[in-house]
């Protein structure tokens, strides 16, 4: 099968399995999640009527235990001391105890005088020693609530466990109850109140310790793992799922207990695989299909190319390698071998004539081309005409500061800026141009020999390009411009002389157009460094060595403007920065470092060197070669005393109940603190005060957890001079106060 062929079949067959493997995968799981959901909204459903069913239940026999201990005949007789003569009395409360049993789910009654001793239940009148067990009353007695309902777990203690017991009397000012009323619920009653389903699996009542005392199905035990989470929700309502089982909980704000429903996984995806196996044979089938289609598509879209593959092959012989290739490669070599071939040819002629033409410019400056050599060449490359006066024009850029561009596109932009010159003057008026060492250089021809003429029209020309270049590019540039000469070979001279009218900018400052024979010639002495020079120098370098950034960065200016304040040429300036540069490299070199490797260059000297203006050496030391200098000694200070973090970790750990500051720690190390705290946050990685807080509020839930220790006691003990204060802060740490932390791991124990 020819290889193009192959690769258009496979493409539309794994098109198409693609295609139909996503809907079908994304069918599954849709289907899936929404059979998922209805199980879990079933199962939300049948907890809740459940849950209305047994409370409903429950607060009938509230209902009737109150309105029996409310009666004339309880209330008067109660607290009575009686005996067995008091037949009428104790019949009458036996009257009204037994009558509660005919409410649902009651089992048994007891009605209890604990200052009394005597018991009413449903062996009759007895002491309160037959009660089973004397250690329970006696707890139920000292609950603060009158009424609560208990689920008690073990059945072989006790026949009913499930209990509702109101202390009497239910309003009172003392702390222990003077008698008792016990009502047992059933547990059968209520569980055939307990709704099953075993569809959706099975269903628990859990009490207030979360531990379960009715289920749906006695023959499935709750897994351990569903209640630790249970113990931990803290929710009314939820969802999970663990150990291949999904639940749904509701806990009742009535009594405290929860409702649980538990099905497994596996029930639930039961419907799910179904559709799983429908679906994939829905998709087997319609790939079967789009199969058989896209075989009869591809060989129809074939045949066009197998046409025109054929047609080529009849023309030239298969070439070498063929069969590893596909049928447009081949298609491709022969239409690249008849199309392209002189048209290949003509543009690398042109592009090297014009490579050859900058070459020689650059010779030509460079004075490397004699006036013989110059004249036989100067018809081969299309240079102007002959015996016009010459110019040069250096263009460099200022500054890129307040630009849209960045140090490195500076090269970039030099190019741009020679396409414009080259575009901008005709071609009659102009020799050629050329990048050369951050400067762009243009040869200029003029028509008139009077040297005023020619240097007002080569002034013109430059008013022209830096028009043009800061329309177009909105740059800061400025131009030197040459006397005019006749001879080629002065071209040299002439490109030195338009560098050093670019030199006066020192004084004159940017965006100019120089002309050599403006610039003054009166001879200077050399420049002999002033006191405060030398001091600032001085202060400069100390600030380095302290690795204090401010310092170094305002005697580095205050420096720079001395000097350029005196008037000093270029060269002076630039001889000058260059002793500061040897002393910082000294600097470096002390300290173990090397200057060139902070600053990332080959030579820091030669990147110096590159530099055209005083604005760019400035910038340079306060862009490049001052920063990292500063974070290289920075790092060797910080290195020798980054153990006083762990010290002043270790004083705070052991004197946090003390009033303990960073002042404090300062004087005992002897450092400043604005240099400790400097250091502490950069080890720790948070404040001083932030470390301390955070060690006092552990302590602080060490203590509410593990201790009966009262809040103010916490407090005080912490340095807080009150609760408010410290309150706060705690709320401020774990999101609750100190009384909810307690109340909270309190609950959960």
């Amino acid at each position: 099968m020819p290889k193009y062929l192959y690769r258009l079949l496979v493409f539309s067959l794994l098109l198409s399995v693609v295609s139909v493997a996503s809907i079908g995968v994304i069918s599954y799981f849709i289907a899936s999640k929404d059979i998922r959901k209805k199980v879990n909204e079933g199962n939300v459903q049948i907890l809740l009527q459940n849950q209305m069913r047994m409370e409903q239940i429950l607060k009938n026999v509230e209902m009737a235990a109150v309105q029996y201990i409310n009666s004339s005949l309880v209330s008067d007789f109660l607290y009575d001391d009686l005996h067995n003569d008091d037949f009428q009395t104790i019949n009458n409360l036996s009257k009204g105890l037994y009558n509660l049993h005919s409410i649902e789910g009651v089992a048994d009654t007891r009605l209890i005088n604990l200052e009394h001793d005597w018991m009413i239940s449903n062996l009759g009148f007895t002491s309160t020693e037959d009660f089973p067990n004397q250690d329970l009353l006696n707890e139920y007695a000292k609950r603060p609530q009158n009424l609560f309902w208990l689920a008690n777990t073990d059945s072989v203690s006790q026949k009913n466990n499930i209990r509702l017991v109101i202390n009497l009397p239910m309003i009172s000012s003392t702390t222990e109850a003077k008698a008792l009323l016990i009502i047992d619920i059933s547990q059968d009653a209520l569980l055939s109140n307990l709704a099953q389903n075993t569809q959706l699996g099975s269903i628990y009542v859990l009490n207030r310790d979360r531990e379960p005392f009715l289920s749906s199905s006695s023959t499935v035990r709750v897994q351990p793992s569903i209640l630790q989470k249970m113990q931990a929700a803290l929710d009314q309502t939820g969802y999970f799922e663990t150990d291949a089982m999904a639940v749904n909980y509701r806990v009742s704000s009535y009594n405290g207990w929860s409702y649980v429903s538990i099905v497994s996984m596996e029930a639930i995806t039961k419907d799910s695989k179904k559709i799983a196996f429908i679906t994939l044979n829905a998709c087997v089938i319609i790939l079967i299909l789009i199969a058989f289609a896209a075989f009869y598509g591809t060989f129809r879209m074939y045949r066009p190319i197998r046409r025109l593959f054929t047609m080529l092959e009849q023309f030239g012989g298969e070439s070498i390698g063929f069969k590893k290739r596909d049928e447009f490669a081949l298609i491709e070599e022969r239409f690249s071998s008849l199309f392209s071939t002189g048209k290949d040819l003509q543009q690398q002629l042109q592009a090297q004539r014009g490579q050859v033409k900058e070459f020689f410019l650059l010779k030509l400056i460079m004075g490397q081309v004699t006036e013989s050599e110059f004249s036989y060449k100067y018809e081969t490359y299309g240079f102007g005409e002959k015996g016009k006066a010459l110019g040069v024009l250096a263009l460099q850029i200022d500054s890129l500061e307040d630009t849209r561009y960045l140090d490195s596109e500076k090269e970039l932009l030099l190019f741009a800026i020679n396409n414009v010159v080259a575009e901008l003057i005709p071609a009659d008026c102009i020799l050629g141009t050329l990048l050369l060492d951050q400067s762009q250089v243009t040869l200029l021809l003029g028509d008139s020999e009077d040297p005023e003429e020619l240097k007002g029209y080569f002034y013109q020309m430059a008013e022209l390009i830096a028009s043009k270049v800061h329309e177009l590019l909105q740059l800061k540039i400025s131009i030197g411009i040459s006397r005019p000469f006749h001879r080629y070979t002065d071209a040299m001279d002439a490109y030195s002389e338009a560098l050093e009218a670019l030199k006066r900018r020192i004084s004159l400052g940017n965006e100019l157009i120089l002309n050599y024979e403006d610039i003054e010639t009166l001879n200077r002495n050399r420049v002999q460094p002033a006191a405060s020079w030398s001091h600032f120098e001085e202060c400069m370098v100390g600030g380095l060595k302290a690795g204090d950034a401010t310092s170094a960065y305002e005697y580095f200016n205050q420096y720079a403007s001395a000097i350029l304040v005196k008037n000093v040429s270029f060269n002076d300036f630039q001889t000058l920065m260059l002793q500061l540069i040897t002393k910082i490299y000294r600097l470096v070199q002390q300290q173990g470092g090397t200057l060139d490797g902070l600053v990332g260059t080959k030579s820091v000297m030669i990147r110096f060197m590159k530099l055209n203006t005083a604005e760019e050496i400035t910038a340079w030391f306060k862009t490049e070669l001052i920063p990292p200098t500063l974070a290289f000694l920075q790092g060797r200070i910080d290195s020798q005393y980054i153990n006083i973090a762990h010290q002043i970790v270790e004083l705070i750990q052991d004197k946090y109940d003390q009033d303990i500051t960073l002042e404090m720690c300062a004087e005992q190390f002897r450092f400043h603190p604005v240099y400790l705290s400097r250091v502490f946050k950069k080890e720790i990685g948070i404040t001083f005060i932030e470390y301390l807080t955070n060690y006092r509020m552990n302590m602080a839930k060490l203590w509410l957890r593990d201790s009966n220790m009262k809040i103010t006691e916490i407090a005080e003990r912490l340095g807080y001079t009150n609760s408010t204060g410290f309150i706060r802060t705690f709320r401020k740490a774990a999101d609750m106060t100190p009384g909810q932390y307690r109340e909270s791991h309190s609950r959960s124990l």
